[in-house]
């Protein structure tokens, strides 16, 4: 029963991982925007930057996952 339990908290780990950080850039772009009075700029700056990190920190998280699911012995059903 707890074979997927694992698996499936890891990967909400990573969305939240995800979700965080393009969040916290929409924020600051938005802060930033507000300060500078530089409208779109810093928040789409933001979101990309936000995005990057995701994207990065999400496939450092990701590989070492996926390396250790492929090594598991498959089950026979």
């Amino acid at each position: 029963m707890g074979s997927w339990i694992t698996p499936t908290a890891y990967l909400l780990g990573i969305g939240w991982f995800f979700a965080t950080s393009i969040i916290l850039g929409l924020v600051l772009g938005k802060w930033a925007d507000s300060i500078t009075g530089l409208e779109p700029l810093f928040t789409l700056v933001g979101i990309m930057l936000g995005l990057a990190v995701a994207i990065y920190g999400g496939a450092r998280m990701l590989l070492p996952f996926m390396r250790r699911l492929g090594d598991e012995p498959s089950e026979k059903r």
